[in-house]
Parts: C-alpha cells; sequence; structure tokens
C-alpha cells in the first residue's frame, strides 16, 4: 500500500511569484516599513511583531488591500496542474500562511482555484477600533515567533499517518519545513536548508513538484527546529 501523502504549501512568493504581505506593506508603509523590515531581516522581531507594526502604517480599508493584491497576484506556472496531480493522488493540499492573509480565498477563487485546497491556515486581518489589525488563530500558545505555527500543521498531518511533502520560499517556512519528509525548497528557505544540511528538492515552478515521489513517513523530531507541541522554537 502507498503511503498517504500531503502537501503544505506557503502561499506568498510561492503559490503567487510575488510576495503580497511584503508588496501592500511597502507600497503603503513607505520608509516605516523599511525600518521595520530590516529589523525583521536582522531577526530582531519575529514575523508575529512585523504583522502587527506594519499594519499600523496601512490603510483600514479592506477592500482596497484585497484590490490591490488582486491585481497584483500572479500564481505561479503549473499551480493548476498540480492541483490536478494531487487530487489525482489523493493527496489533500494545505495552504499554511504567516502573511496578512486575507487575500488568498480571493485570488485563489479569481483563478478557480479554491475547491482543490483542502485547508487554508492563515492568519486574520481586519478592520479595528485604531485601524488595521492582525490576528494569529493558529500560533503556538507561547513561543512568540511564528504568528502561523507552520510546524504544528504538518506534524498534525503526520500523526494522522500521512507523509509530508512542504514547499515553501521563505525564511519563516524553516520550521515546518524542518518537519517535513520532503522539503521542496527556492531562495532564502533553500539557503537556509544548505545551512542546516536539509536535503532539500529545489524547484522553480509547479511541474517540478509534480516530478517528485512520495515519501516515506519520518521522525524528524531531532533534527527539526522546532517543538510545535512542546514550547517552539528550539
Amino acid at each position: 500500500m502507498d503511503q498517504k501523502t500531503a502537501y503544505v504549501i506557503d502561499f506568498d512568493g510561492t503559490i503567487t511569484t510575488r510576495d503580497l504581505s511584503s508588496e501592500l506593506a511597502a507600497y503603503f508603509g513607505g520608509s516605516e516599513y523599511m525600518k521595520i523590515e530590516n529589523e525583521y531581516r536582522r531577526r530582531n522581531i519575529p514575523i508575529k511583531t512585523w504583522l502587527r507594526r506594519i499594519a499600523r502604517h496601512m490603510p483600514d480599508d479592506l477592500e482596497l488591500l484585497n484590490n490591490k493584491a488582486l491585481q497584483w497576484a500572479v500564481i505561479r506556472p503549473g499551480f493548476e496542474y498540480f492541483l490536478d496531480h494531487a487530487q489525482k493522488n489523493e493527496c489533500p493540499v494545505i495552504i499554511a500562511s504567516d502573511g496578512f492573509g486575507f487575500y488568498i480565498e480571493p485570488i485563489l477563487e479569481e483563478h478557480g482555484l479554491l475547491k482543490q485546497i483542502s485547508r487554508i491556515y492563515r492568519n486574520e486581518t481586519f478592520k479595528g477600533t485604531d485601524g488595521l489589525e492582525v490576528n494569529n488563530p493558529h500560533a503556538h500558545k507561547t513561543c512568540a515567533v511564528c504568528g502561523n505555527c507552520k510546524a504544528a500543521h504538518v506534524v498534525n498531518l503526520k500523526e494522522e499517518g500521512r507523509a509530508v511533502i512542504y514547499i515553501g520560499d521563505g525564511s519563516n517556512d524553516r520550521f515546518g519545513a524542518s518537519w517535513g519528509d520532503i522539503i521542496c525548497a527556492r531562495d532564502r528557505l533553500a539557503e537556509i536548508c544548505r545551512e542546516q544540511k536539509f536535503n532539500y528538492s529545489q524547484w522553480i515552478d509547479f511541474y517540478d513538484i509534480i516530478k517528485v515521489g512520495k515519501p516515506d513517513l519520518h521522525d524528524r523530531s531531532l533534527v527539526s527546529l522546532c517543538c510545535p507541541m512542546g514550547d517552539g522554537v528550539k
């Protein structure tokens, strides 16, 4: 019997060719965005803090923000064929995003792809009393780093008996990827995999992902970068 497999996929810069959270932040945040972004790049602040601080410098008009995201969004080549491949092989596709998140469903719906996604775990961005606010319903209870604990989603799937192929591009994908049975990495995530000596499959588009075989289920607890069922980041 073939090993049951699931895909856990980042959204910004992975499914889309551009990081829409960063694009929106840069467009509306101006010089304040660069200050906050530089702190994040130096790892002086985690993504959870980045989101909340950037949100204060953005308009609280979600319709405006959503229209901008829809205007800028380009789906990475091969994603539609990848979804057909996953469905044919009975492999659920789970999106795990640590960006603003509000535009994910509208973009997928716009491209006719939403119904093929099994689950979406994302942050909640909304108009609050003092402007734009961000909630993190999928964050670890005590770990202060990630707004969305991608590692927990991977571990939960593994506990269901599914091997996980993790697909991502950014530094914040490193925690979920470290639990993956196969890591498909590009850009900053690929650099981190090399630094951590994680085996990974380099990819350019989703046609490359289709070629990746089904993995075996592995215990990654000793090499992972965090303990989602424990104290979080090691």
